[in-house]
């Protein structure tokens, strides 16, 4: 995914917090992270591209690259939250219950890293004296958050849990992504020379001749019921991620049959076969799904961060 593309997930993932209803023992910790980041929407476009732009760890962070092996034995798929789409469409893949093998990444260890840094440097914030030099900022914070964000919506992006090669040759992964890209810019305002979204009255991304990709996905998780929960055997970021990585390789075989690679598959053969047809209802429960994902994660941080805090 490209720039505006996580940050507009970032965004919407804090739309979600604020908007939907919240079932009422999370409900307080939701207000609250909602009001502390209004003091940091500026950041979101910068944080949720510093792994691209700074950290580059594309070629072990930003994957788990899963392939079919009919050796590896029979594997038991995780569960996911029942409202999340890729878990309805996961299991109808020619690939789910096959068995399968991991060849590389360590996203769902990258995410279950951050969401453990972003509590402890909470725990520095607090018990630090105001002004100390080695303790972090709200600002380094709320970067964290967004940077966070990233990870998590490249985990539910097909094609980085997917062993095929689709960056060479017509470099597929980069055109679908940059559809995408497409269709946010000019769905919003953007602010290029400060790099930030400009705002509507709630404080969100001031909606421009808004696409009906992007209008789909707000529609989609106004009527979405918000789950709390990781999904019936996850219990933390990692389990989590882990579980969402297993469906994006399903729905990877679901856009893109097997057979297929950079190396016989081209932008214009792609837009010729009947998986074309359904890019646009994919990407808009790929969406969907990224942000309540983002949503829930973020939220049980900063439950965990209130929870210390108030046993402090």
């Amino acid at each position: 995914m490209k720039k505006y593309t996580h940050a507009w997930l970032a965004f919407m993932a804090i739309k979600r917090l604020e908007f939907a209803e919240i079932p009422a023992a999370n409900k307080d910790d939701a207000k609250t992270l909602v009001k502390w980041f209004r003091n940091y929407r500026d950041f979101v476009i910068e944080g949720s591209w510093y792994p691209d732009e700074v950290f580059k760890d594309m070629a072990t962070s930003h994957v788990i690259k899963y392939k079919p092996n009919t050796e590896a034995g029979k594997r038991t798929f995780k569960k996911l939250p029942t409202t999340m789409e890729l878990y309805k469409l996961g299991k109808k893949s020619p690939l789910y219950g096959k068995e399968f093998e991991i060849l590389s990444g360590n996203l769902a260890d990258r995410c279950e890293a951050l969401s453990h840094s972003i509590v402890d440097c909470f725990k520095m914030l607090h018990s630090e004296e105001k002004g100390c030099p080695i303790s972090p900022s709200n600002n380094h914070i709320a970067m964290r958050f967004f940077i966070m964000s990233h990870y998590i919506a490249d985990c539910h992006m097909p094609l980085h849990c997917d062993s095929r090669s689709f960056s060479s040759g017509d470099d597929l992964h980069a055109y679908l992504e940059s559809q995408w890209e497409t269709q946010i810019k000019k769905s919003y305002k953007v602010d290029t020379d400060n790099e930030r979204f400009f705002y509507d009255p709630d404080g969100y991304p001031l909606p421009d001749n808004i696409k009906p990709l992007m209008q789909a996905v707000e529609e989609d998780l106004k009527s979405r019921k918000f789950q709390y929960g990781w999904g019936t055997g996850n219990n933390n970021a990692w389990d989590y991620m882990s579980a969402i990585s297993e469906y994006s390789y399903l729905m990877s075989y679901r856009m893109i049959p097997q057979g297929y690679d950079d190396t016989n598959l081209t932008k214009e053969l792609y837009k010729s076969m009947p998986e074309w047809e359904h890019f646009e209802e994919y990407s808009r429960y790929i969406f969907s799904d990224a942000i309540d994902s983002i949503a829930r994660a973020w939220l049980h941080v900063w439950a965990r961060y209130r929870s210390w805090l108030k046993g402090k």
